[in-house]
């Protein structure tokens, strides 16, 4: 995935993406509120949604602004969060991947 540097500034930049995706509306409310999670932790983000797979990668941690480098409690904030919207709908299936010092978030949206 191509990284929009400017998505990464704008949260509503990010939030369109994901309003206009096509998605059920369901799942748009449950990205919307993970988007929040990322956004108030402080993370510099991208989202990419093909088909039914939702694509975040992290980038880095405000305000440091350095690709790779992230801090260890927004993680953790984001992964609970994530883990909880699992746990709770059984239509989603996520795993995450290190690639070059960017953190992957992959979500599967089971229809």
């Amino acid at each position: 995935m191509d990284i929009d540097i400017e998505q990464c500034k704008e949260n509503d930049k990010i939030k369109e993406i994901i309003s206009t995706s096509g998605l059920p509306i369901k799942h748009i409310k449950l990205l919307l509120r993970l988007s929040d999670t990322i956004y108030i932790n402080g993370m510099n983000y991208n989202v990419n949604i093909d088909d039914n797979i939702v694509t975040i990668l992290l980038i880095s941690s405000k305000p440091d602004n350095v690709n790779g480098v992230f801090n260890t409690y927004p993680i953790a904030n984001i992964l609970d969060k994530l883990r909880l919207m699992e746990k709770e709908n059984d239509d989603l299936k996520t795993h995450c991947e290190v690639e070059s010092d960017l953190f992957k978030i992959l979500i599967e949206i089971i229809r």
